[in-house]
C-alpha cells in the first residue's frame, strides 16, 4: 500500500518545463518542451492550501487531482507555485503544473523517482500525455496510442520562437470545437503530413516541413475561436519560418525559424500583436524535462 502520509517534514520541490504540443498534424501525438519552468514545491501541512499567481478554484481543484493521482489519499500539503508559463494559451501550463506536483508529492511519499510512474499519473489527469510526455523527457517527443514515448530529433539549425497574444482560450473551449466524425480524406491527409513533419524536423528540411503545412484535423476546426491565431500562422510562413502552426490548443502559435528568418518573424509577429498586447518569446528547447531539487527544511 502506498503511504499516505509523508515520512518527513521536508519541502520537496521539482521544476517541469512548458510545451508546445500538436505542430500542426500531431494532434495529441506530438510535443516539443519548451525553455521556460514553472516550479512547484510542498510541503506537508495540517490542511490543503495552494500559494500561486493567479490562484483560482479550477487550479487548486487541479492540484489536488494531480496529488492524489501520485499518491492516493495523500496529504494535506501546503503546496507552492512559481511559474513564468502564460496559462491558457496552449503551452502546456497544465501539465507543467501536474506533473510538478505528481513528482513532488512522489517524493515526498518517500517514493522512487520514476519518469514512466510520472507520466503515467500525470497524464490520467490531463486526459492525454504529449505535453505531460515533453515535460517529463524534455526535447521532442511522440507518443504511441499505447503510451510509449519516443524521442524525436530536431535539426539544430532550427529555433523556437511563440507568439503569446493578450487573450486566453480554454482548453475546454478549444477541445469542444472538435465535436464530430473527421473523414477519411482528411485523416489521410493528417497522416501525410505528420509523416513530413516529423522527418522535416529531423533534416531541418524546409520543402519537407511545407509539406506539414495546413491542418485540418484541429487547427482548422479552432480557427473560429482565434483567428488572430491563423494569421500568426501565416506570417510566420511568409517572413522565412520552415514551419509554423498553433501551440497546443491555442491561441498561442508556434514557429520553427532558422537564424536568418528570425528576425523577421519576430517583427511579424510583433506587428500582429502590437494591437492587443501580446508577446514574442524565444524560449529554446528544453532538453532536461523534469527536475528533481533535493528536499530541504526536514525536521
Amino acid at each position: 500500500m502506498l503511504p499516505a502520509v509523508p515520512p518527513s517534514t521536508a519541502r520537496f520541490a521539482a521544476s517541469a518545463p512548458a510545451s508546445s504540443a500538436n505542430l500542426g498534424p500531431g494532434f495529441d501525438v506530438v510535443a516539443l518542451a519548451l525553455g521556460l519552468r514553472g516550479t512547484v514545491t510542498v510541503a506537508p501541512a495540517g490542511e490543503w492550501s495552494l500559494a500561486s499567481a493567479g490562484v483560482d478554484a479550477g487550479s487548486a481543484a487541479l492540484v489536488r487531482r494531480a496529488a492524489d493521482a501520485a499518491v492516493p489519499g495523500c496529504g494535506p500539503f501546503a503546496v507552492t507555485v512559481e511559474s513564468p508559463i502564460p496559462v491558457g494559451r496552449g503551452l502546456g501550463s497544465s501539465a507543467a503544473l501536474v506533473v510538478g506536483v505528481v513528482a513532488t508529492v512522489r517524493a515526498a511519499a518517500g517514493l522512487a523517482e520514476s519518469r514512466e510512474e510520472v507520466v503515467r499519473a500525470a497524464a490520467a489527469v490531463e486526459g492525454h500525455a504529449d505535453n505531460v510526455a515533453a515535460a517529463v523527457h524534455g526535447g521532442a517527443v511522440a507518443v504511441s496510442p499505447g503510451g510509449r514515448i519516443y524521442g524525436l530529433e530536431v535539426h539544430p539549425s532550427l529555433q523556437v520562437l511563440v507568439a503569446v497574444p493578450a487573450a486566453a482560450l480554454p482548453t475546454s473551449v478549444a477541445r469542444e470545437a472538435l465535436r464530430g466524425p473527421v473523414d477519411t480524406a482528411t485523416a489521410a491527409r493528417t497522416a501525410a503530413r505528420l509523416a513530413f513533419l516529423v522527418e522535416g524536423l529531423r533534416r531541418g528540411d524546409r520543402a519537407l516541413l511545407a509539406e506539414a503545412a495546413g491542418d485540418e484535423l484541429h487547427e482548422k476546426r479552432r480557427d473560429h475561436l482565434s483567428p488572430l491565431t491563423g494569421c500568426l500562422v501565416t506570417a510566420a510562413r511568409e517572413a522565412g519560418a520552415a514551419h509554423a502552426a498553433w501551440s497546443g490548443a491555442g491561441p498561442a502559435a508556434v514557429a520553427l525559424v532558422t537564424e536568418e528568418a528570425v528576425a523577421a518573424v519576430r517583427v511579424a509577429w510583433e506587428g500582429l500583436l502590437a494591437a492587443g498586447g501580446g508577446r514574442v518569446l524565444t524560449p529554446g528547447l528544453d532538453s532536461d524535462g523534469l527536475r528533481l531539487h533535493e528536499p530541504h527544511g526536514a525536521g
